[in-house]
């Protein structure tokens, strides 16, 4: 049980990956899996990993929409082999776990979640294989630092979460995504980690995917 979560043991694991083995936590909820989610961590060199606090958060809200929740090391992170490679790798790295997804549960719909990051390498991955997940969201995507995806015709459906006390994400860029069909939920005062506000994450992805599973 996770969090009062009625659901089976946690399982540590091993993903072949393109630069070695990518480590990676799976939970399921006790009555089975509706879909399964695949949780992208922030960034690597600040010390993001499968453990983060909003990635964690994340997990409980795809578990409680009765998905199983899977929390992937990027390589060079947590418990993965190999080294950063700037969000280009880990692209990869998240075609691996979404793979092994499949496999797993065959047949069932794959969704993909982001935080920072991960939000990030989440989006170039659903732009670049449009028909690999049933839908996309996106926590803290980081408009301050990055600049948005060239791609038109984004595929939905879409979701994005940011604080509005974000130092990492400039709200006025955020008309990028919402001009390409995204849902766009703010989060009063919250800051890029979410303190106080981590509630809120697991609500965001639980009612999102419910929505998108009806």
């Amino acid at each position: 049980m996770v969090r009062g979560i009625d659901s089976l043991p946690p399982e540590r694991l091993l993903i072949p990956g393109p630069d070695g083995n990518l480590a990676a936590s799976l939970e399921i909820p006790a009555q089975g899996a509706d879909a399964a989610v695949l949780l992208l961590h922030p960034h690597p060199l600040q010390g993001g990993n499968r453990r983060n606090n909003v990635v964690r958060h994340g997990a409980l809200g795809a578990l409680r929409a009765g998905c199983a929740a899977l929390r992937l090391d990027f390589r060079g992170a947590g418990e993965s082999d190999g080294a950063h490679d700037e969000g280009f790798g880990e692209v990869e790295d998240a075609g691996c776990a979404l793979e092994w997804l499949t496999e797993r549960f065959p047949g069932q719909p794959l969704f993909l979640w982001g935080f920072s990051f991960g939000s990030r390498v989440g989006l170039r991955f659903h732009l670049s294989h449009p028909r690999a997940c049933s839908g996309f969201l996106a926590v803290g995507w980081p408009t301050a630092f990055y600049p948005w995806p060239e791609d038109e015709d984004w595929p939905t459906p879409l979701a994005f979460l940011a604080g509005t006390e974000d130092e990492f994400v400039d709200l006025s860029g955020m008309d990028r995504a919402t001009g390409e069909g995204a849902e766009l939920v703010l989060v009063e005062g919250a800051d890029h980690f979410f303190r106080g506000h981590l509630d809120e994450v697991e609500v965001f992805t639980r009612d999102h995917l419910l929505k998108w599973l009806a």
